[in-house]
């Protein structure tokens, strides 16, 4: 038969579960270290009088639990070695990587019953033939609900495999952690301004190729989310993001407008306001085709997406509204919401903005954290974080940090599309905690509008409207002079990144 090839995080928990004579502990010993494993029977040999010595089991399981969780905490690799036959059992271990926030894997070790038999008969240590019988019992009571129990993996192994030997185990990274090192182009909240986007891309030195803008010099382009909503042309930077992303030219992490497009598009209960009614309505407006194929896009794009992104080997990390230093290199829904949405508090100011605790005052990380989210006046440096979202979509600026040059390109918005006044001053930003350090240069580079792109030739999107050359009459405010819209097909094939 086929080889069964099982990926396991670096970090994080893995659950062997198995009856008695499965081959747990030799499957343990030969693709972990000793220090990576945490037995049930080494506990008991050490608070008890050997392995077999039932009666230390309470003791013993206190002890395995805290090993448990002191590798957890430390954000090591844990494998605990048990049999973990009962859903309780299983339930306790997935709770402890929960709270630690990092990955747990359950690898079951589907023996047979004659398997275990034989392989008990051959060691130092037998276990009873009824207790085997039992294990086997609740194997098969266990593999009907397995792969509903929360783990993020589950493997199970047949008893031909394990009898054949061929299991093979690989450690991989965890989703949040990409092998790119750039350099990178990292470009702040686009809220559907598409034609600012692609000025800014163009003046980042971006040109078409097959139907998507890259870079010739192999730099990447790094989405930090909110792609639509308030803005005039949501459907257009869908397709261009995600046709840029497929095409190994782009990496994009979610923001919170994007989370929301991506209930409303499958079907859950969404309040049509700040902005995504615009694009509900843009996408509405579609052929029925076209509509499918843009959500389809969109939906894969989001699917696809980390909450956040661990960049050159651990010295960027790119997130839409932040991440706290001691999240960086853990995930859970908790860790995704903040990423999403930032610290907020749930209230909201006098003029309607969202209170949000200031994570960036206490980040003291060695990783530079780009973000957005909050849209303020100016790029600001703060203990090696800066926002880039200068709220192109009101007015302001759609702006790119250049990596690791510390750059900062920007374009101006072409109209306030969305008037209210959401920009704050980097004055009441750095006032939000009463700290905060003086908009400055970044490493290596200064920070500076370095003008606007010279009109592009279009391209075009087959059956969307786009903007065309002239004036933008959608925004509240008095139109404005555009250039020539510019717009992306289908990509020619997708291709994996």
């Amino acid at each position: 038969m086929h080889g069964i090839r099982i990926d396991i995080p670096h970090k994080g928990l893995v659950v062997l579960s198995g009856p008695a004579g499965s081959g747990k502990s030799t499957l343990a010993e030969r693709y972990f270290t000793a220090e990576e494993i945490v037995s049930s029977d080494a506990c008991r040999a050490i608070v008890g009088q050997g392995e077999g010595d039932m009666r230390a089991s309470p003791q013993a399981f206190q002890l395995f639990y805290r090993r448990i969780e002191e590798r957890l905490a430390r954000a090591q690799l844990v494998v605990a070695d048990s049999t973990a036959l009962a859903p309780s059992s299983r339930r306790k271990l997935l709770a402890i990587a929960r709270r630690h926030e990092l990955p747990a894997t359950l690898v079951v070790l589907a023996a047979s019953l004659d398997t275990c038999l034989r392989r008990n008969a051959a060691r130092r240590r037998r276990v009873p033939a009824r207790v085997i019988r039992r294990h086997v019992e609740q194997l098969a009571q266990s593999l009907a609900h397995v792969d509903q129990e929360g783990f993020d993996r589950v493997y199970v192994i047949p008893d031909e495999a394990l009898r054949a030997g061929t299991v093979q185990i690989r450690r991989v990274p965890l989703p949040v952690e990409r092998p790119e090192s750039g350099p990178f182009d990292i470009i702040g909240d686009i809220h559907g301004c598409f034609l600012e986007l692609v000025e800014l891309l163009e003046r980042l030195g971006y040109r078409r190729r097959d139907s998507v803008m890259a870079h010739p010099g192999g730099r990447m382009a790094v989405f930090l989310g909110d792609l639509t909503d308030r803005g005039p042309y949501n459907v257009s930077c869908i397709l261009l993001v995600e046709a840029m992303v497929r095409a190994g030219a782009a990496l994009y992490v979610p923001g919170n407008h994007c989370r929301k497009l991506y209930r409303w598009l499958t079907g859950h209960r969404v309040v049509l306001q700040h902005g995504v009614e615009r694009t509900v309505r843009e996408l509405s407006a579609l052929p029925a085709p076209l509509r499918q194929e843009v959500a389809d896009r969109f939906r894969r794009l989001y699917e696809q997406a980390p909450p956040y992104m661990i960049l050159d080997g651990g010295r960027l990390v790119v997130a839409h509204a932040g991440i706290k230093e001691s999240m960086i290199g853990r995930m859970s829904r908790r860790i995704t919401h903040f990423c999403l949405f930032g610290d907020a508090t749930g209230e909201r100011t006098p003029d309607g903005l969202p209170v949000r605790r200031d994570w960036a005052r206490d980040y003291r990380g060695q990783a530079l954290i780009v973000y957005g989210h909050t849209p303020v006046e100016t790029a600001v440096w703060r203990h090696n974080t800066i926002n880039i979202d200068q709220g192109c979509v009101f007015g302001g600026r759609l702006t790119a940090f250049r990596y690791p040059e510390g750059e900062i390109v920007q374009v101006e918005a072409l109209a306030p599309y969305d008037p209210r006044p959401n920009i704050r001053t980097w004055e009441a930003y750095a006032g939000m905690d009463g700290s905060g350090e003086e908009p400055a240069s970044g490493p290596g580079g200064s920070v500076g509008d370095f003008g606007r792109a010279d009109a592009a030739e279009p391209l075009h999107i087959a059956g969307v409207s786009t903007p065309s050359a002239g004036s933008i009459s959608d925004s509240p405010t008095a139109s404005v002079t555009v250039p020539p819209p510019v717009s992306v097909s289908n990509p020619p094939g997708p291709k994996s990144i």
